[in-house]
């Protein structure tokens, strides 16, 4: 199972609008990552500026940290999730807590020859309530609820919408302007939520100057 990554890269104030993403894409390839492309992650505070990169439909894919929107993407992200947690809390309805995706897989490689890869991703699927969230997500592809979210999503209403309000402006990882990639360690709740407070925390200390560009890369977990 694969799924996109957004990663958000921190650049050197002085790079020009022109190359931040091929700037960014640079970056990203020297963590060993193969990046896709920048991507409309950021929400701006103007409409129109040569500072910002690829700017559609209210979304920029990077820019000074200056001009970018973290209020709104965060409050915007609290209240996407609260509307989503209520829909999953209506599909899986009579169903018991499930055990998430990173529990199989440490079965997996804790004994690889009792649990195969297939056997664990067929345990993990069997779940009444994973089955519940995959059949909804079938039927309403535009909105579907994440299945790699199910430790969250269990967590209660509040605890959703902390992490996705979190999540909103640092994604799956940070490149910082020394080299480094901030991300999370597995698919633990606890762990996800570490990433999180140290990628906030490394962003809110940013010089507003600062360009952030957002790049897609492919992950291979679920």
């Amino acid at each position: 199972m694969s799924s996109p990554l957004t990663i958000v890269v921190a650049l050197d104030p002085d790079t020009a609008t022109a190359t931040l993403a091929d700037s960014a894409a640079s970056r990203v390839r020297s963590q060993d990552l193969s990046p896709a492309g920048a991507v409309g992650h950021f929400s701006a505070r103007r409409r129109l500026t040569r500072k910002l990169l690829r700017r559609v439909r209210g979304r920029a894919a990077g820019g000074p940290i200056r001009l970018l929107d973290f209020q709104s993407m965060r409050t915007h992200a609290d209240n996407y999730a609260a509307w989503q947690w209520q829909q999953w809390r209506a599909v899986v309805s009579g169903t018991r807590d499930a055990q998430p995706w990173w529990v199989f897989v440490d079965r997996h490689r804790a004994d690889p020859d009792t649990w195969p890869v297939s056997r664990a991703q067929q345990a993990y699927l069997a779940q009444p309530r994973v089955l519940a969230m995959t059949a909804y997500n079938a039927a309403y592809r535009q909105h579907p609820i994440p299945r790699a979210r199910l430790e969250s999503l269990q967590s209660g209403f509040n605890a959703y919408r902390t992490l996705a309000a979190l999540a909103a402006v640092p994604g799956d990882a940070v490149a910082t302007a020394d080299g480094d990639l901030l991300t999370t360690s597995s698919g633990r709740l606890f762990d996800q939520l570490r990433y999180l407070h140290a990628a906030n925390d490394y962003i809110d200390r940013l010089h507003r100057d600062t360009p952030l560009v957002a790049i897609t890369a492919q992950s291979g977990s679920e």
